[in-house]
């Protein structure tokens, strides 16, 4: 398939360290496109057969089809690969095709083709494997495409672009913050994953150490998201936090040097893992679980993050069935939540961020019906409310400026243009109802979300 690429931004080059990557020529300002790229290839996940046309799953249909056509659907089946290529026009655009192959150097791995077996097989499944990206299949189940030019862009836990992939399958890959003319960098893992589990991954998946900024800052620039609490001087001091030292083999206090064996930390984390795994859909015992670990973690630690972020999803489909009638502790709850997510997530992405503004959309959301259920219970009049809107109007215009960087063809970018056309809100799919008072507050509210916005905003949301 044909790529629009911007070549005049970046140029492509190579050193014995990070192999071929991507540089930038010229300095890009945030949100700046850096590429627009379609994949050469497709390819299903966890043994899915799915249509080579529409990507849809086809084991329905391949068990009634012929025992030719079943064994061409093994095939597919075995190696996890659905070629992205319209068969009846592959004559036409042949050239579309080979060439970015061609250029990446990913044709050199074929001269063993004379001699296709499992090994080869499973060898070329492998390159895919680790220089894919994962996409959204129609039912919303993960696929994997692959980018030629996307590739290339080394790996960085403090990455400073950002990659959306939309509906079609095409890749934007824009500045998350202001690029001087040198490395253009993407990360390949999840932020929110402590040093050691992200480098393990890392070494499993991609196979190499990373040594960014961050992996080689015991406290992860001041986020202490692998952190422990010390037990010899909490409570004396507020520093009192345990770093890892790799070459040492254990985990040191910053202030009165008290130390934890790594092996009996990573058994203690991996525990704990496993009882979040374990209660991951009850609201009362992941509070429970919240506050055992908050006895022995930092509290911006990735296992709290990940309990927190557990937390605040089921409370929000509490708050968005229509069948129960939450209170306001649950609202409460929600927004405390949001805000200490969000203290993390400033700190490790820096710039614009996908979740950073998906998490402050939540926030505005929940303070919005939160000071609408305030006011209706008469707690606060009509001038506090209208202050309190005026705070959620400034937390929804900060989500959606980065909202409106990703491609119209995402649910993102969909939810901001919706906000952006509301002028304040957070945007329903369904009908809004509309409770206006004298003073020109309107509070537009649904089974979703809650839409507000006040009579004297300028039409320009940005």
């Amino acid at each position: 398939m044909g790529n629009d690429t911007l070549h005049n931004v970046y140029t492509i080059e190579r050193n014995k360290t990070l192999g071929r990557h991507v540089m930038a020529t010229e300095k890009l300002g945030v949100g700046e496109s850096i590429l627009l790229e379609q994949p050469i290839l497709i390819a299903a996940s966890n043994n899915e057969i799915r249509c080579v046309n529409c990507f849809k799953l086809t084991e329905s249909h391949c068990e009634k089809i012929s025992k030719q056509k079943k064994i061409l659907h093994n095939f597919w089946k075995q190696n996890h690969i659905l070629s992205n290529v319209e068969i009846p026009s592959f004559g036409e655009n042949i050239s579309k095709i080979y060439e970015p192959i061609i250029k990446s150097g990913f044709a050199k791995y074929l001269r063993f083709a004379s001699i296709i077996n499992k090994d080869f097989l499973q060898l070329l499944c492998a390159l895919i494997d680790v220089n894919a990206f994962e996409i959204r299949a129609p039912d919303g189940n993960p696929m994997k495409g692959l980018y030629v030019q996307g590739a290339l862009l080394s790996h960085d836990c403090v990455a400073n672009t950002v990659i959306s992939i939309d509906n079609s399958y095409r890749m934007k890959i824009y500045a998350s913050q202001e690029i001087e003319p040198g490395q253009i960098t993407n990360c390949y893992i999840n932020v929110l994953l402590g040093t050691r589990e992200r480098r393990r991954i890392l070494w499993e998946s991609k196979y190499f150490h990373c040594n960014c900024l961050r992996c080689n800052d015991p406290t992860e620039l001041n986020s202490h998201i692998s952190s422990l609490l010390c037990s010899k001087c909490q409570g004396r001091t507020l520093s009192g936090y345990l770093v890892e030292n790799v070459d040492a083999g254990n985990y040191q206090c910053l202030v009165c040097c008290h130390q934890k064996p790594t092996n009996e930390v990573n058994e203690y984390l991996k525990f704990m893992q496993t009882k979040i795994l374990e209660v991951q859909d009850n609201i009362n015992q992941l509070e429970k679980l919240l506050s055992r670990l908050s006895m022995a973690l930092h509290p911006r630690h990735y296992l709290i993050v990940d309990v927190k972020q557990n937390i605040a999803s089921l409370l929000r489909s509490v708050i968005n069935d229509t069948t129960q009638c939450p209170g306001i502790s649950v609202y409460e709850r929600t927004i405390e939540l949001c805000q200490s997510i969000l203290q993390v997530l400033k700190l490790i992405l820096p710039g614009v961020s996908r979740l950073k503004a998906i998490t402050l959309y939540e926030l505005a959301s929940t303070q919005a019906e939160y000071r609408r259920l305030l006011y209706q219970k008469k707690v606060i009049d009509k001038t506090k409310l209208r202050e309190y809107l005026q705070e959620a109007e400034k937390t929804l215009r900060e989500s959606i400026r980065m909202l409106l960087y990703e491609p119209k063809a995402t649910p993102e970018a969909s939810t901001a243009v919706e906000g952006k056309l509301r002028t304040l809100g957070l945007v329903s799919r369904k009908t809004l109802k509309a409770d206006e008072d004298a003073e020109g507050i309107r509070v537009m509210e649904n089974s979703e979300a809650i839409v507000i916005a006040t009579s004297n905003i300028p039409d320009s949301l940005l």
